[in-house]
């Protein structure tokens, strides 16, 4: 077949493999990314409590005046605390602690999304850590701000088993002035513990204001094992291509073993929409698809085959009244002038006839395709039904119209729609039968299904109605229960191909004969 279209012989599915293998690929790298992702967002963590707790401590020498001891000044210590998340402690040179008041939240909300996903790391409270630590008075960044002792080792409690050192110094403690700040980290660096502390002479004694603050590190033990990570992800690598090549083969067969059905399906003469279902549910979606195009496909052959039948069973009513009329006319001789015109009057008939319906057909077939290159404007679907009414005698009509039953179409298509559905109506209520045209505007809120204005067209008649065996089939090419000699059989076909070329609907209803046109009204501006 010059012209057809050409068939791909054979798919691409490879994409399929090499998303498989991407997938599996990120899979593998994803841990480390994250670590090393979540590593970065901790990266600054200990110099941000540094700062905080250094704040805290400044702001809580300016609370306290000259009187520790004054109404109110601990509920303002608290404040501090509170508003900069940390445990603030003022403790005189004899380690009496004067205000003690706790805060710090020990986490924030990068390390509780960590805890979500990594689960509880186990570490241990400020409070538990800072006991560990020995009396506030003697500890280093104290002493190295005061001069009031030197300091002692802290003496902790035996390490829980397991647990491979105690509280470290993870960052150089810094001095400005008589500010000393500085991190430690808690055993198996789970918990991150910073402060500041800063000599005042309050009350004309010597004291110590002493801040701290902690952040959980649900994934900094994690990180620790990146390069552990690391080689066994590079450990892994041939494990995963062998299963990123297993997973994409086992993707791309089913698809594989459809498109040759396919494709063994569009090349035989008559398709049947028999694909066997297998597979997983998607591929059995697909072939259920394939399944409904081939049926529909095969359904429209049948359909055109019977079409083309009809059309030359039409085609020969006219052909062989025309063959007769000229045999007869050529076997009469000299006929005279009456057989003359009989057999004139039957050549007439006939011919008009088949231009008749050579003209509808063509006119299905462009109504059908949807008339796309026709110009489309504004119809008063009103005027036009009082227009042809107006001029005829075959029947008694009674229209009543809308103003402003206005469409945007082709007129002389919609002409078309109106005058047969009008031919048709008049031709079952007969010359002293009664023909009912009514055409209105249906508003968006009085419709169910909310899809805008219509304009409503309904034509009914007087005449026997519409066998409700018949209904199903009023609209199909060369469907007519005339009588013989009367109508092509295309007039409702076309009337139906016309209003969904509008972006309409029809339908029948037996009840004397009612045909009822829905078309979009035209937008208001």
């Amino acid at each position: 077949m010059d012209g057809a279209p050409r068939l791909p012989t054979r798919l691409r599915p490879a994409s399929l493999r090499t998303n498989a293998l991407l997938i599996a690929l990120a899979m593998l790298v994803l841990p480390q990314a994250i670590v090393i992702g979540w590593s970065l967002m901790e990266r600054d963590i200990g110099g941000k409590l540094q700062w905080e707790t250094r704040m805290a401590v400044d702001e809580t020498i300016a609370v306290l005046g000259s009187d520790p001891d004054a109404p109110g000044v601990s509920e303002a210590v608290t404040a501090v605390a509170a508003r900069w998340g940390t445990r603030i402690r003022v403790v005189k040179k004899d380690g009496t602690v004067v205000v003690d008041a706790d805060a710090d939240r020990g986490t924030d909300v990068v390390h509780q999304v960590g805890t979500l996903f990594f689960g509880p790391d186990g570490a241990p409270t400020l409070r538990e850590l800072d006991e560990t630590l020995g009396p506030v008075v003697k500890r280093e960044e104290v002493v190295a701000v005061t001069g009031w002792a030197e300091a002692e080792p802290p003496a902790p409690p035996p390490l829980p088993e397991g647990t491979a050192h105690r509280a470290s110094v993870l960052s150089v403690p810094t001095v400005e002035a008589n500010i000393r700040t500085g991190c430690r980290t808690s055993p198996a660096g789970k918990l991150l513990l910073c402060h500041a502390a800063e000599a005042a002479t309050i009350g004309g004694e010597p004291h110590v204001v002493y801040a701290q603050e902690s952040s959980r590190r649900a994934v900094r033990a994690l990180y620790d094992l990146r390069y552990h990570l690391a080689r066994l992800s590079i450990m892994m690598l041939p494990f995963t291509l062998l299963f990123a090549w297993w997973m994409g083969r086992r993707m791309a067969r089913p698809i594989e073993w459809l498109r040759d059905r396919v494709l063994e399906k569009a090349r035989a003469a008559n398709p049947r929409a028999d694909i066997d279902l297998r597979g997983g549910e998607e591929v059995r979606d697909l072939a259920v698809a394939f399944n409904d195009l081939l049926g529909a496909l095969d359904e429209r052959r049948r359909a055109n085959e019977a079409f083309a039948a009809d059309l030359v069973h039409e085609f020969k009513n006219p052909v062989a009244a025309i063959r007769s009329a000229a045999e007869s006319l050529a076997a009469s001789g000299g006929a005279d002038a009456q057989r003359a015109a009989r057999i004139a009057k039957i050549l007439a008939d006939s011919s008009a006839q088949l231009d008749a319906l050579v003209s509808q057909f063509l006119e299905l077939a462009r109504a059908e395709a949807g008339m796309p290159n026709e110009d489309r404007g504004d119809v008063d679907l009103g005027a036009l039904a009082k227009g042809i009414t107006s001029a005829r005698e075959d029947a008694r009509y009674e229209v009543e119209v809308v103003e402003d039953a206005i469409v945007v179409g082709v007129a002389t298509r919609l002409d078309s729609l109106v005058r047969n559905l009008v031919d048709n109506a008049a031709s079952f209520a007969g010359k002293d039968g009664e023909v009912r045209v009514r055409v209105r505007v249906e508003r968006e809120d009085a419709r169910a299904d909310g899809a805008g204005p219509s304009v409503i067209l309904e034509v009914s008649d007087s005449g026997p109605g519409i066998p409700p065996a018949d209904l199903p089939r009023v609209f199909d090419r060369f469907f007519s229960a005339r009588k013989q000699g009367r109508g092509t059989g295309l007039g409702l076909a076309l009337v139906k191909a016309i209003a969904e070329a509008h972006g309409g609907s029809v339908e029948a209803r037996s009840e004397g004969a009612t045909f009822r046109v829905a078309l979009p009204a035209k937008p208001r501006e």
